[in-house]
Order: C-alpha cells, then sequence, then structure tokens
C-alpha cells in the first residue's frame, strides 16, 4: 500500500491507495504539473502529453493505469481519445478534465467507457478523491 501525501499533509491509512503503476496525463500546457510532481514524490511514474495521438502512441509502449485528459485536445476530443484508448486498453482508467461541458457530457463520457469527469483546473484535493476511489 502507497500512503499518498496531499497538501502539505497524508490520506489517512483509511484512504491509502494500492501501489499503481503510471499515470498519463494528455493536456495542452502545464496544467498538471503540480500534479505530477506531488504523484511523482509519491514514488509513481508520470507522464504528460499535448495532444491524443501522442497520448495513443505513448499508451502502445506500456500498459498505463490511469489516463487523464482534457475534454477538448488540439487534434481530438476526450471521448474520441477515451474509445481510441479503451479499445487497445480495456483495463484502463480514463479521466476527463472539462471546463464547461455540454449538458450530455457525463453520460457521453460514461457511454464511452470514461471512469469519470473531473473540473479543470485540475487540482488535487479534487482529482486524488475520484483517482482513490476509482483505483479500489
Amino acid at each position: 500500500m502507497l500512503c499518498l501525501a496531499v497538501n502539505g499533509g497524508e490520506m489517512s491509512p483509511e484512504e491509502t491507495w494500492p501501489e499503481s503503476g503510471d499515470f498519463l496525463f494528455a493536456t495542452a500546457g502545464k496544467q498538471c504539473a503540480a500534479i505530477e510532481s506531488l504523484l511523482v514524490r509519491n514514488g509513481l511514474r508520470v507522464a504528460r502529453v499535448e495532444n491524443g495521438e501522442e497520448a495513443l502512441s505513448v499508451l502502445k509502449g506500456k500498459p498505463w493505469k490511469v489516463l487523464v485528459a482534457d475534454a477538448m485536445l488540439p487534434d481530438m476530443d476526450g471521448i474520441e481519445l477515451t474509445r481510441a484508448a479503451l479499445e487497445k486498453h480495456p483495463g484502463l482508467l480514463v479521466i476527463l478534465g472539462v471546463t464547461d461541458p455540454p449538458e450530455d457530457f457525463g453520460k457521453n463520457a460514461a457511454m464511452a467507457g470514461a471512469a469519470g469527469v473531473v473540473y479543470k483546473p485540475y487540482e488535487p484535493d479534487k482529482l486524488f478523491p475520484l483517482l482513490w476511489f476509482l483505483m479500489q
């Protein structure tokens, strides 16, 4: 089990994560820099790409546990990326980040296989509880 330090503290023993694998972030810019740094400090392997095609290319290389992707990437939307990623990697957890989603986005994301949707900007206190819940 891995105890994750968040916001200077730690999750309680009841909230420890199973020793997990890799986190791939598909997001334009450095929106996830703080989260990436926090994951790395806790011994997790993290990578970031700028678009959907790069994400799909990286996913070919080795197994990943979690893909956190913007709902709108420069070359494809998050739903399209979710479908393509899960077609090749059915066990992958996909979380999509949204700013101002259309009313039916959550339903469409779930139908595509996304494990969850979070509002951007990505913040540890919003993203980590969802990740912890999904990885149980």
